[in-house]
Formats: C-alpha cells, structure tokens, sequence
C-alpha cells in the first residue's frame, strides 16, 4: 500500500514535471514564433539597411540577431530600439515606415522580453559611491549647519560633471588642490563662526560695486566687484554684509546726456569730474565761490542753464532696492553741463549679517525703447549708475553672531563660557555635521582638542574653534557616507538617517533640518504618510528652489547662458541684463510648475510665461513694462512652453546665427532623452558667407545630408530644428533670415508633417510618454548620485505609470522618484 502511494505520487510529479516542461516549451516555441513572425520581418523591411554588419549605423546592428535566443540576450539594445520607436524617431524620413500594427507587434514584444527579464534586473537596487559634496552642497550645508554667510566653495575647483549633472558620486573626486582648498576654508569659517566677522575701527568703503564698461569683461579695483553689463544703465549684484549694522548705500550716477563721453578727451573728463568735487565741497562749507581764473556762472546763469537742461533731457526716476525692498529714490535732471549736486545719492539703511542683492536702476526707462535712452555707439547709455559704494558698518550690533547661538548651547555670553558648556556643543555639532547619529569615541575624540588647547592658555571658545576646524575636514562631513549592515550580501534598506539625507540633499542640496532629523530619531520617516507629508512640506520651502536653480539648470543647459555672448555686431541690444531676465524667465516657469504641482507636459506648451518690460520688448509682447517679472497669458501662437523661451533658443544657437541641427539635437537630447550619436570626424563646416545670400539654411543643411555620413543623424534633427527657425539666435521672432523668407515646416521620422513650433509641440506633447520617461530617468538620476543601469529601467516604468495615472504631476514624480526601490535601498556588498 505504501508502495503504491509512492509510485503514485512519484508519477503525480514526473506528470507534472512534463507538463510543466511541455508548457515551457511551448512559451519559448510561442515567443520565437512571435520574434520570427512579427519582429524579425519588420526589421528587414525598415532596419537593416542601416543597422546591418556593414554599416552599424548608431553603432547597431539589428540583422546579427537572428531568432528568439540572440535577440533575447540583449536587452539592452532592445531598449535603445524601444526608446527611438517610442520617440517616432525611427524610421527616419524617405525610409519605408511600418503601419502602426507592426509598430505595435515590435513594441509589444520588446516590453514582454524588458518585463521577462526585470525581476532579475529590478533585485538590484544599485550602490551609490561615497559621494563628497560638491560646491553648492557644500556652501549650503556650511549655511544650514553655522549660518555663515561666506562663499568659501567659490574657490574650490569646478566640480566635474556626470550623466548631465555635477552631483554624481563617480565624477566627485578629491584632487591635492581641493584638500588645500578646505584646510585653508575650514580654518576661515571656523574663525567666523566663533568669533564673527572682524570689523574696521570705523565705518569705511566695504566695497565699490561697478558696472562693466560694455560687453568685455571687466577687471576690478582693489576693493571692487565689476558686476553684469546692462544698456539700460542698471547696476545689480550681491554683497555679503559683515554684521548687524546700519549702512550707507551710495549710488553714483553718470549723466552725459548732452554730451558724448566718448568725444570728450580724459582731460576734459577730469575737469568735469574736478568741478563736481569743488560744486560739492562749497555746498559742504555753506557756500563760497572757489578761487578759479575763470569766472564761474552766475546763480541766473546757473538757473538758466539747468531749465534749459530740463527742457531737453526730462527728468528720471533713480531707484535703489535690496533684496526687492525700495531703500532710496532720487530724480536725476539735465545733463553734464550742470549735474554736480544730485550725481550721487545717498540712503543709510539697518541691514542684516550676509548675503543680500542690491538693484540700482532707472525702471521707467527698463525698455530701451524710450528716446531719452540716448544709448552710445559702445552700448552705453548717457546716463547710467557709474558705480555704488557700500559704506559701514555704522552703530554695529554688539549681539554675538548667528552661528554662535548655534554652536554654544550653554547660552553664555563671549568669555565666560565653563568647560562643561564643551561636551553639549560638540555633541550637537557633530550630529548636524556628520548627519547621523555618533558615538562617544567619536566626541571625545573632539573634546580632547578642546582640552588640549586649555592646556596651551587658550579660552574654550578657542578649543572649539579648532574642534570645529576638523569636523569641516573630516570625511564624515565632506562626503555622504552610507554604511552596509554587518555582513550585509543584499540589498537592504538605506537607515532613516542615511534616507533624510537622500532627500535633503535630492530637494535642498543641504543637510537635513532638524524636523528631518528628528523624525529619523524617532524611526517614524517611513511610516505611512510621513515621508509624502515631508516631501511636500520641502518642495514649498524655498530651499525647494533647488530643483530649478541645480535640476533643471543642468538639464536644461541654463548653466551655458552666457558663457558665450551672442554677437554684439549682430545682435547688439543684447546684454547680460537681458540674459539675465531670459534665464529668469525660464527659472520662474518652471518653478511654477513645481510650486503650482502642473502637469510636467507644460514644460512642452503652456498658456502663461513670466517676463518683464526688457523681455516682453525682446519677445514684442505688449503692456508690460518695468524691471519687475510679470506673469502673463499667451494665445499660444508665437511662445508657449520651453521651446520657444529665449533661453533655450539662444543656448541652442551659435553666437552668430541659428543652427537647425543644433536645435533638434537639444530637443532630442534633453526633452526626449534619445541623442544622436557623435558626429563623425571629418565633417565639412558649413560655409558661413553663403547663408541668407546664395543659400538658405535649409539649402545648406539639404546639402549637408547628402552626405551618407551625415544623412542619418541629420534627417532626424534638422527637422525639429527647422520647425524653431522663426526664432532668431536669441529667440527674437522672424519671418525672415536675412532677406530670405523662412520655411519651418517639416516632417519627423515615421512620416508626421508639421509646420512651425505650434504644431511641433503639440507633435511632442502627444508623445507623453517619451518625454515623461525622459524626465524620470533625469531625475532619477539627480537624486541617486549615480548614472542609471539597465536594472532601473523597472523603477524609471513604474514611476512613469503612476505619474500618467495622476494627470502627469510633478508631485507625483518627486513622490515616485522617493518611493522607489533605488532610492530607498542599497545593494549588498559584492
């Protein structure tokens, strides 16, 4: 009886065992038929003519894999096929397109393959390298942990850059030079942080903030900062204020209307410059011709001279503003010939220790379109801020600085702290400083240089000076250190400490606060609704500032504006001002979308954008005038949306002229994420001379695709190019190039026309999910610190689905980006 149980059961197994053998190959004989039937034929008809052994265009080559085996041993050229298919960027233009079922029968089999082989690929989380922080996360850390205002990382080298972004652990490397850079900033902000900032005996020039002279750089004084160059005549830059105090804001004003500087010899220029000093000098002794040769102008002859000055040069309105707040007004009258007296105006003002921007500007005349303007050959405007001193500190607060209420808890006033106030600073200190939890050797290890320079005389203010002098060197703060449980062989979760710093650093590029903190503490960061309440109460804070300012800079190029000035002979109303407020334009709209929680396909096309009177006059918009951003509606015709911003067009262009297949290789680039491959060597320049005369760009570029070299990287850029062609170098709008007419129309790889930007973005718009897999996998990648690996393409689709889901919004990628298994995990130690 037993017997017959078992020969029962053993057949119950060997049944099913062949069954399941049978099933199994009958899937595999199911999936080769599938790739024999519906792939492989597909791809002979519209692929291999390019992607074959001979020419591996794009480096690939489809005609190699041959059946269901090969092909499913490559998943990640499957990938790469799925993305271009996906985009519509393949097949290119002029080639034979299959219908949209074949499409779909590919596509199909490749999302089956990708879905086959992710479980093993998704167990992977991923291993971040030891990241060190880079320049804004270490000057923002050093903000949050001390409240120090100095800008010690803008001596650091210039940190390198990775997958598009300059936070990648690979890339961050530790060179001779920037260890030198921090012993030399941790002994300063040290110094700063205990002591405070060291003050003149009385008040005194701080500094001279100075226009550049015109489009070339300038080099300053001693003691002076040369700041942005604008036609306009504003002067606009920051300042980091020593202390608590009053200080004078003294603004110069340069007023030659009437008179050319440039006509004017240096002599000539001297002697104006000596009789405002004397004008101003017998106003300060109440009065009294100077001795002169000459006889000076009698009050009649003064008065006469200053209304005739009126009459021709109207009076304008001078405003000085810091950090947005109006702090001076003034009206400037005449012209050279009299304008002693009001050429500098003063305002004495209470300001706060650090970082503050200063504005000083004539804002009604913000447009350059006003004929009292008066703009010289060289750029420069008759009448301009020639340049502001700041001059304090007067009646200095005698409160300790910021950064001492943070580091002393014993509340002590300076001088009379005890030797027990040592242990709960630097307990304190090093748990914000090393971000985590630390242990008694660890502190004591500190408390033993705060001893040992007691020994040496020193006051324990000293002691902690040099305590916190090493913390700012140590490995613990400069790098992001993530521990592996012991013996730790798989993945595992990321500690809640190790996590709020994943995600201070992924939405502020800082250290944690101490709500963050906190809750890492306590262990409640990943209990349910805890982390999605905190993401969104950092994306309202205005650290959230970070994703525009660092995220979307880099991947959207901001970074270039103005590295390399567009054409002053070409496009001569085009200064930094101006490239200032086209970045700003873009930083405003985008931090709408976040702020705002948008669909992430706005950045495509929207009904609004942000501009003020120089950029609403730059883009021909009308009843908006001013220095001040305004946001304003669109009717979608000409602007709407990334694309058709000036920053984008302009970063997208040569100094000198447009370029289509710059233009769509960025669209493909950084909106799509399907780049083209590397030019290859040897490529011919186009011929400059022969643009807007004999040919036209279209002419030309038609020309450079005949190329079999070039045709097929150009077939798919050149035509998104053409579609923005009626946006200038510097995104001004046009119907003609020179004195050709323009022609944006165009048709994309699988055959859709189009004409113009309008229908292009609605062409980009209706390809959602390219664009959404595009900025997931971007800021997947800005979050993790790392480059993304084939294993993470079951995240970035996941992610991707849920925020189609949900109306496309951009909490709900920050959530998804967070929630993932790569960010929450970590791989185990191989």
């Amino acid at each position: 009886m037993r017997e017959a149980h078992s020969a029962a059961v053993a057949g119950v197994v060997i049944l099913s065992a062949s069954v399941a053998l049978i099933s199994s190959l009958s899937s595999l004989s199911g999936q080769s038929a599938s790739f024999s039937q519906s792939v492989q034929p597909v791809l002979a008809r519209n692929c291999f003519a390019c992607h074959n052994e001979k020419l591996k265009t794009g480096n690939l080559n489809l005609e190699a894999l041959q059946d269901n085996s090969q092909a499913s041993q490559h998943p990640e050229i499957w990938e790469r096929v799925l993305d271009k298919l996906t985009a519509g960027q393949m097949p290119p233009p002029g080639q034979p397109a299959p219908s949209k079922t074949e499409i779909a029968a590919v596509t199909h089999w490749i999302d089956d393959l990708l879905q086959r082989s992710g479980p093993n690929r998704a167990a992977d989380p991923g291993r971040v390298t030891a990241r060190r922080l880079n320049r804004v996360e270490y000057h923002n850390t050093i903000r949050d942990l001390l409240g120090v205002a100095v800008h010690a990382a803008d001596e650091f080298p210039v940190d390198d850059s990775g997958y598009g972004f300059d936070n990648i652990g690979d890339v961050l490397t530790v060179s001779p030079l920037l260890m030198e850079k921090y012993l030399t900033a941790a002994a300063k902000i040290s110094k700063l942080a205990i002591y405070g900032e060291t003050l003149p005996p009385k008040p005194t020039v701080l500094v001279r903030l100075m226009p550049k002279k015109g489009h070339e750089t300038g080099v300053p004084p001693a003691g002076g900062l040369t700041l942005p160059f604008s036609m306009r005549g504003a002067m606009y830059g920051s300042f980091v204020f020593p202390a608590d105090a009053e200080y004078e804001i003294r603004v110069r004003v340069a007023n030659y209307r009437g008179q050319d500087p440039n006509d004017l010899s240096p002599e000539q220029l001297a002697q104006i410059e000596a009789r405002r000093k004397a004008f101003l000098a017998r106003k300060k002794q109440g009065g009294g011709a100077p001795k002169r040769v000459r006889r000076e102008p009698t009050a009649e002859e003064l008065k006469a001279r200053e209304d005739a000055a009126r009459q021709a040069f109207p009076p304008v309105q001078l405003v000085a503003s810091l950090d947005g707040r109006q702090i001076l007004t003034g009206v400037v009258e005449g012209d050279v010939t009299f304008e002693y007296s009001r050429g500098e105006f003063i305002a004495r003002v209470p300001v706060q220790a650090g970082e503050h921007f200063l504005r000083a500007s004539f804002p009604e005349l913000a447009d350059l379109d006003d004929p009292r303007s008066n703009v010289n050959p060289d750029g420069r405007r008759k009448l301009y801020v020639d340049y502001t001193d700041i001059v304090g500190p007067f009646n200095p607060s005698a409160a300790p600085p910021e950064s001492y209420k943070r580091i002393f808890l014993c509340g002590h006033a300076p001088g009379h702290h005890q030797p027990s106030c040592a242990r709960p600073a630097v307990e304190n200190l090093l748990r914000r400083a090393y971000r985590r939890p630390v242990t008694k050797e660890e502190v004591d290890a500190k408390l033993r240089l705060v001893a040992l320079a007691q020994k040496e005389g020193d006051a324990v203010e000293e002691g902690l000076r040099i305590a916190l002098e090493a913390v700012l060197v140590s490995p613990h703060f400069l790098f992001r250190l993530e521990r592996d449980p012991p013996s730790a062989t798989a993945a595992h979760l990321v500690t809640e400490h190790e996590l709020a710093s994943r995600l201070s650093y992924f939405l502020w590029a800082s250290m944690p606060d101490e709500e963050l903190r906190r809750l890492a503490d306590q262990g409640r960061l990943r209990q349910p609704g805890v982390l999605e309440a905190q993401v969104r109460r950092m994306l309202k804070d205005p650290k959230g500032a970070n994703l525009v300012d660092n995220f979307a800079a880099q991947w959207l190029q901001l970074r270039t504006l103005g590295r390399t000035k567009p054409d002053p002979d070409r496009f001569p109303v085009v200064d930094e001002e101006l490239l200032d407020a086209m970045k700003r334009e873009t930083q405003l709209f985008v931090s709408a979308v976040v702020q705002e929680d948008r669909s992430i396909l706005d950045l495509i096309d929207a009904p609004f954008t942000f501009v003020n009177g120089p950029l609403a006059h730059h883009y021909g918009l009308k009843d908006v005038h001013g220095e001040e951003f305004q946001r304003v509606s669109l009717d979608g015709e000409q602007r709407g949306g990334l694309l058709t911003q000036a920053s984008i067009l302009t970063v997208s262009s040569y100094p000198t002229r447009t370029s289509p297949p710059v233009r769509g290789k960025w669209v493909l680039e950084n909106l799509l994420g399907t780049p083209p491959p590397p030019p290859p060597p040897n490529v011919p320049p186009l011929e400059e001379a022969k643009l807007g005369n004999t040919l036209t760009m279209r002419e030309r570029m038609e020309q450079h695709r005949k190329d079999p070299a070039c045709a097929p990287c150009h077939t798919v850029m050149d035509p998104i190019g053409f579609g923005l062609e009626s946006y200038d170098a510097v995104g001004a709008w046009r119907t003609k190039d020179g004195a050709v007419p323009i022609d944006t129309s165009g048709v994309l790889p699988g055959g859709r026309s189009f004409s113009g930007a309008k229908d292009l973005k609605q062409i980009l718009r209706s390809q959602s999910d390219a664009f959404t897999r595009n900025v997931t996998e971007k800021l997947l990648t800005f979050a993790l610190g790392r480059g993304l690996e084939s294993y993470d393409r079951t995240a970035v689709d996941q992610i991707r689905r849920q925020v189609a889901a949900n109306d496309n919004r951009f909490s709900t990628l920050v959530l998804g980006v967070v929630n993932s298994q790569p960010f929450q995990m970590r791989s185990g130690r191989e």
